[in-house]
């Protein structure tokens, strides 16, 4: 399957003639519509509807339906480029913590970074997990988005968890499930817990593999 955008500088469906206006506009406006199109898939997912139909992605972002699929080609590809930038763009909320100072509080941070971070992105990424298994480019998306998880832990809690000598990889892999977006997933929808219970549960969680 081919992934990824058109190029920038594609024919948007407009009517005004790419000899009439400079490169550098086009590509702004290219640029421009592929984020509205993108931003509104995200929309209606976060509004409820996870498998929002072209026609009502197209509508939402006020341009054509030959214009969605002149820029992406087709849903999968839209949804693959959807769910890479909306994973991007919140990436600040996965910030490294120094591995000073008291565990319990670098413990509490790191869950409070991922009560926000899973907040915001849940309902993407839930339809992302979904879709995953037939899409090779959205599968490598959420294995690199694992992977960043993954990586502050072990540099934010490496004192921890190297403190436990050959059990250190294990003990990292019980914090990715304990701070993993299924648990999370686990504990807010299907045990129906507030987003703050959900967030002292995976600290409790997290506190004791470690201590």
């Amino acid at each position: 399957m081919t992934s990824g955008m058109v190029a920038s500088g594609a024919d948007t469906g407009d009517d005004c003639e790419a000899s009439d206006m400079p490169i550098d506009r086009r590509l702004a406006r290219g640029v421009r519509t592929r984020r509205e199109i993108v931003d509104s898939l995200i929309d209606l997912i976060n509004r409820g509807n996870p498998h929002p139909s072209t026609r009502l992605v197209a509508a939402r972002a006020g341009v054509s339906l030959r214009t969605v699929y002149h820029h992406f080609g087709d849903v999968e590809i839209l949804f693959l480029s959807a769910a890479r930038f909306h994973l991007s763009r919140h990436q600040s909320l996965v910030a490294d913590m120094p591995p000073q100072g008291p565990t319990e509080a670098r413990i509490r941070a790191v869950c409070h970074q991922r009560r926000l971070l899973f907040e915001e992105i849940g309902p993407v990424l839930r339809v992302a997990n979904a879709r995953a298994q037939r899409s090779p480019g959205l599968h490598e998306v959420l294995v690199g988005h694992r992977s960043r998880l993954r990586a502050q832990l072990a540099f934010t809690l490496g004192p921890e968890i190297a403190a436990r000598g050959s059990e250190a990889r294990v003990v990292l892999e019980a914090l990715e499930v304990a701070t993993g977006w299924q648990s999370w997933n686990a504990l807010r929808f299907e045990a129906a817990r507030s987003a703050s219970s959900a967030e002292q549960f995976m600290a409790f969680a997290v506190f004791r593999i470690l201590i």
